[in-house]
């Protein structure tokens, strides 16, 4: 004669209430982050320290998570050997410090174009579109920043640091601008503001640079291979995470006189 299972309704409520509290406790430990994150939508915010360089006109250290850059912009000069019409010109440099080594797949590779180069030409066309070129005519201001260390989301820390130091320096621009990424990561999962780690493990990844108040995308960049309906998904994720991080900036900057 075969054993006879009886479960009863409040027997089932019970297993089941304690099969979805261990799946929820498996699902939490894999959502642990960098930066006390438990969920994909998780962002790191900028600490933001102005005017913390001498001898030049203004500057911004920006720390991100152990992400940190630091952003120079020099005294404006005359343009030489170039005519402009009544517009100036902001010339960019990215450079990584020797200590901040690098988390970037496949970074140690030599190459004659490096993601530094990459990103001060890109920052160059950010602020041709940001920068009111017309109120500095005929001038060139220098804009050098330097990576100490980084952690992912250094484009979101320069970005920022370029950002905070052209307003600490009273240039007119547009608008404020910021940036995110988002990684779309080998198991599936879509993660924003991916660290070191997540950007190593990435299977496709976005990035974009918006101005704060309008919405505007000023630069955006895709890496990988996904569905087009990933992409999208991966260009929206980063600017809902780089318009969030609108107060944290702003408030830091709320006390600068331009602002």
């Amino acid at each position: 004669m075969r054993p006879h299972f009886f479960l009863s309704l409040s027997h089932y409520y019970f297993f089941q209430h304690l099969f979805s509290w261990k799946v929820g406790l498996r699902i939490t430990a894999l959502m642990k982050r960098n930066g006390g994150r438990e969920t994909p939508d998780g962002v790191r915010y900028p600490h933001i320290a102005l005017d913390v360089l001498g001898q030049c006109h203004s500057s911004a250290c920006v720390e991100l998570g152990n992400t940190r850059v630091i952003c120079a912009v020099h005294h404006p000069q005359q343009l030489v050997d170039e005519y402009r019409g009544s517009r100036g010109r902001v010339a960019c440099t990215v450079r990584r410090s020797a200590s901040a080594g690098s988390h970037a797949a496949g970074s140690a590779q030599p190459s004659v174009v490096t993601p530094e180069k990459d990103m001060s030409l890109a920052l160059e066309g950010v602020a041709e579109e940001v920068v009111i070129l017309e109120k500095i005519p005929q001038l060139l201001v220098e804009v050098v920043v330097e990576i100490l260390a980084e952690d992912g989301g250094v484009w979101d820390a320069v970005a920022t640091s370029m950002s905070a130091a052209l307003v600490s320096g009273g240039f007119e621009i547009y608008d404020l601008f910021s940036a995110c990424g988002s990684a779309l990561l080998s198991d599936g999962a879509v993660v924003l503001d991916p660290d070191a780690a997540e950007e190593s493990n990435a299977q496709a990844s976005a990035l974009v640079c918006v101005m704060l108040n309008s919405g505007d995308i000023c630069y955006a960049r895709h890496q990988g291979s996904c569905e087009p309906g990933t992409v999208l998904e991966l260009v929206s994720s980063a600017m809902k995470g780089c318009l969030s991080r609108k107060s944290a900036i702003t408030t830091q900057l709320i006390n600068h006189p331009i602002l």
